[in-house]
């Protein structure tokens, strides 16, 4: 599968300063300094404007355990009818890195762990997505959401009515 990458975060003071995600087969290196902006290669990163929610294309992933998963895919079926569609690509970090190129409206998903999202997460930010978990919580392993503004507070939203952060 051409969807795995390497992931690389560095923290000061428990915030990411700089993140770097290699996606050999795409032959795409994002990377991103915290105040500094995001980039892929040499080019520039900005998140796309935002389409209404029922227009936006939204990626997320599943877990390997069998009842989180079953969980994901109910939400995802109610989801669904409730956007343009849905794409799984099976890496979270080129996810988040995806949406900061413009590529997607939106990623989420519950279960990722702090190397999952570390680096993706802030070359989000520093393409002008916001990112977030529940309503006013950080992303975290309960529920992580990217999105431009205009989806990521509907979108956002819309999971916690799903309980997208709940197994």
């Amino acid at each position: 599968l051409p969807t795995w990458a390497v992931s690389i975060a560095a923290e000061v003071d428990g915030e990411t300063v700089v993140g770097v995600v290699e996606a050999p087969m795409r032959g795409e290196t994002f990377h991103a300094v915290r105040g500094g902006g995001a980039r892929l290669g040499d080019r520039p990163l900005r998140c796309r404007p935002a389409p209404p929610l029922d227009q936006a294309l939204v990626s997320t992933g599943f877990n390997y355990v069998h009842t989180v998963r079953s969980h994901q895919a109910d939400v995802a079926q109610r989801l669904i009818p409730r956007l343009r569609d849905i794409r799984r690509s099976g890496s979270a970090a080129i996810d988040l890195s995806d949406v900061a190129a413009g590529r997607l409206d939106g990623y989420y998903e519950r279960g990722l762990s702090p190397w999952d999202l570390a680096a993706g997460d802030l070359i989000a930010r520093e393409a002008g997505a916001l990112t977030g978990g529940r309503p006013g919580r950080a992303p975290s392993g309960d529920l992580t959401v990217a999105a431009p503004p205009g989806v990521f507070e509907p979108l956002q939203a819309l999971l916690e009515e799903l309980g997208a952060w709940h197994d």
